[in-house]
């Protein structure tokens, strides 16, 4: 299903972290004008690093797609004039100047959810999600989801994971080789991933991450990758964003999951 896509309209305030400084905003949906409160990343927040926007949003569809517990990502285009809804943050008018037209944003989870804190973990999460989420980081090459800096939240049984614009992060240094994961899952030390602590004891006969290597293969059969990349292409029109790189490696990690899998269980057992 596309992604829907709203109209920036109202500020509401700056989010309390983030490098990118993202912001909450109402916006109203280009399909009925129903407004929703969303966290936008602007594409002045991304500075020098445009490919991020489309990482983020790429590994949050993958996200949803696999079953993980992800905000619903949109696309969120600002006007000229909305800067002055924002003339209480003085950081915050120019950055949206520079970001007229499509940018990318989320759908707010709510106030309800809590932020994860390492070292606790609550009776009511299952540990086979927080795997599946670990596994699911160290495909997507993300590494900004680490003890210091989890990147998460959680509600009664259900965790939320958050912030991909780090994902992919080797996907340039690694493109010509035949395995990548090879060298990336070392490159991602996972010792240091918030939830690797969490992890249970495999057999010899099994894998980390083996539900979500199940839902990956039955999502392969869908040939969604060129879908995503065609849509994206149409919000983030640029010639070096990473989309044939994108395709690529999720075709090579089509071509052996196997392998992936073997070499991120040896990984982390270590």
């Amino acid at each position: 299903m596309p992604l829907r896509s709203f109209t920036a309209v109202q500020f509401r305030r700056p989010m309390n972290r983030g490098l990118n400084k993202p912001f909450l905003a109402f916006g109203a949906s280009e399909d009925d004008g129903g407004r929703e409160l969303l966290v936008v990343k602007s594409k002045a927040g991304f500075g020098d690093r445009p490919e991020a926007m489309l990482r983020e949003i790429f590994a949050l569809q993958l996200a949803r797609e696999l079953g993980l517990n992800a905000p619903e990502p949109v696309w969120v285009k600002i006007l000229p004039n909305f800067d002055f809804s924002a003339a209480d943050h003085p950081e915050f008018p120019e950055l949206i100047r520079n970001s007229l037209g499509w940018n990318i944003g989320t759908v707010h989870l709510g106030d309800d959810w809590k932020q994860w804190i390492h070292g606790t973990i609550p009776p009511t999460i299952e540990k086979s999600d927080l795997e599946q989420a670990y596994a699911f980081d160290a495909m997507v090459q993300n590494s900004d989801r680490e003890i210091g800096n989890p990147n998460a939240l959680w509600r009664g049984k259900q965790v939320a994971i958050l912030d991909f614009d780090k994902a992919f992060a080797f996907l340039r240094s690694y493109e010509k080789a035949e395995k990548p994961w090879r060298e990336t899952l070392h490159r991602q030390v996972l010792s240091r991933h918030c939830f690797h602590q969490t992890l249970r004891q495999v057999t010899v006969d099994q894998f980390i991450g083996q539900d979500l290597w199940d839902t990956f293969e039955e999502w392969l059969l869908k040939e969604r990758v060129p879908v995503l990349a065609k849509e994206t292409e149409t919000y983030l029109n640029d010639d070096d964003l990473d989309l044939p790189r994108l395709e690529t490696y999720f075709r090579k990690l089509a071509g052996d999951t196997l392998d992936f899998f073997r070499i991120l269980t040896a990984t982390t057992c270590k």
